[in-house]
């Protein structure tokens, strides 16, 4: 039985189905994890998936699908350090630090849970720092397996829990598994300190002095930053054990609500997977892709429900309004019947004989007046032809359909020149309205002579 006998109070979400195929849920309109979605654990190299009330250990990273996966990255660090840079370069200054430091002898990923600024060009941040080429891997298996998998650090988790219950004061967030223990210590809006302490052994004597380096770091970490901790948070898991100093510290000690769950056949009190399922989806450090499928998951039940309702609608609108459409329609086959009749009535009005030659006379008359004039006829050719051109003879006359002109000149200039002031002279008169029936261009040396005969057709 789990030393855990008291618990902080996780209320139950309310109104909310746990779905399965639904990595997160809404509640109090703060998305969580899906209880129902089953939770993998790595720790201490070691693979856990929790689900249907059970816990069963795992092959390796291989055997983790759809889910959530929560890792301790195997030979990473975390801390909290300072670093000489303003916030948004402090990632790349705290990787250059811990590289010039030789922690790693490869290339190192960060990852960033806080940042604060002191002052300029000097920030605090809490920190994982990892090799890349382990980094690598689990983002790639991330991004392989067939259905969502989103990927959480242990700090995620451990940090989370700092933030809701440090709101009046700094907390102690600790967590032992295996032969190590991990420390958070902060607020809701600060970090002081992140640790995690190893023992060399599993015997009785390497724990005790475990705990004590642990009991260490809390004083040490009050002391530094002159601040008191008074609350201590205990995460417990399938092998975790009690501190030593539990009963006389002075701290007030806190259990985050355990579930039971079965493993080996035997059940058990732990606390860390509820605690990784009221995580928030802006914790995750999992790439976009498997974000924009939160995002979808949440709302493809609002949009085909909303598709729904339309097309409900539509059928609706349709069926109330077909019957006026189909009268409108008859409606309007009778006004038409009804003009067709009327046009038939219609007798075209003919024009006495005696009258013929007076109409003949007013139409020519008026298709007259529509003729350009030889004044209209001389602006537009001094337009088309400009000061380069010469006309030497212009011969205009009317017919039925319009105006007939001929018109003989001569450019002085150059052939090249001339003809293409010749060629521009033509599209001007084009754009005018002038069609040309007849067009010849000759040259000499000095000067090219045009001929041009147009028609300007009125109808």
């Amino acid at each position: 039985m789990s030393f855990f006998s008291e618990g902080i109070y996780r209320k139950k979400p309310q109104n909310c189905a746990e779905k399965s195929g639904c990595i997160f849920m809404s509640v109090r309109d703060r998305d969580i994890l899906n209880p129902a979605m089953p939770v993998y654990i790595e720790l201490d190299n070691r693979f856990y998936a929790c689900r249907a009330g059970k816990v069963d250990e795992l092959s390796g990273l291989a055997d983790v699908t759809e889910g959530v996966l929560v890792t301790d990255f195997p030979d990473s660090l975390t801390r909290v350090m300072n670093v000489n840079s303003e916030p948004k370069f402090a990632d790349v200054m705290a990787r250059r630090q811990i590289e010039e430091e030789g922690e790693f002898d490869q290339s190192v990923h960060i990852i960033p849970y806080w940042r604060k600024q002191r002052v300029r060009n000097s920030t605090d941040i809490f920190l994982t720092a990892l090799p890349r080429r382990i980094y690598e891997q689990y983002m790639n298996h991330v991004q392989e397996t067939e259905e969502p998998l989103v990927l959480y650090s242990l700090y995620n988790v451990l940090y989370e829990a700092v933030k809701r219950h440090g709101r009046k004061g700094p907390v102690a967030v600790v967590f032992q598994h295996g032969k190590v223990v991990d420390l958070i210590i902060g607020t809701s809006k600060m970090v002081y300190s992140a640790n995690r302490s190893k023992a060399f052994d599993d015997t009785a004597g390497q724990f005790d002095a475990l705990w004590d380096m642990v009991l260490s770091d809390i004083r040490s970490a009050e002391a530094e930053n002159r601040i008191r901790v008074e609350r201590v948070l205990l995460v417990s898991w399938i092998d975790t054990r009690p501190p030593v100093w539990k009963d006389i510290s002075g701290f007030h000690f806190e259990f985050i609500e355990e579930d039971v769950l079965e493993i080996g056949g035997k059940r058990r009190k732990v606390s860390l997977p509820g605690l990784i399922k009221c995580m928030p989806v802006g914790a995750s450090i999992s790439g976009g892709i498997e974000r924009w499928v939160f995002l979808l998951q949440k709302v493809i039940l609002p949009l085909n429900l909303m598709i729904l309702c339309v097309t409900v609608f539509v059928f609706i609108l349709y069926f109330c309004f077909a019957g006026r459409v189909r009268a409108m329609e008859a409606d309007y086959q009778g006004i038409l019947k009804e003009l067709y009749a009327g046009e038939k009535l219609q007798t075209r009005a003919e024009i006495p004989v005696r009258y013929t030659k007076v109409t003949g006379f007013i139409n020519r008359i008026y298709r007259a007046s529509r003729f350009p004039g030889y004044k209209r006829l001389v602006n537009d050719l001094t337009d088309a032809f400009g000061a380069q051109m010469t006309v030497e003879l212009i011969d205009g006359s009317y017919g039925e359909s319009g105006l007939n002109a001929d018109i003989r000149g001569l450019i002085s200039m150059p052939f090249d020149q001339a003809y293409r002031t010749y060629q521009r002279a033509i599209l001007i008169l084009n754009k005018k309205g002038y069609r040309v029936d007849k067009s010849s261009f000759s040259t000499t040396i000095s000067k090219s002579h045009f001929v041009l005969k147009l028609a300007r057709t009125i109808r």
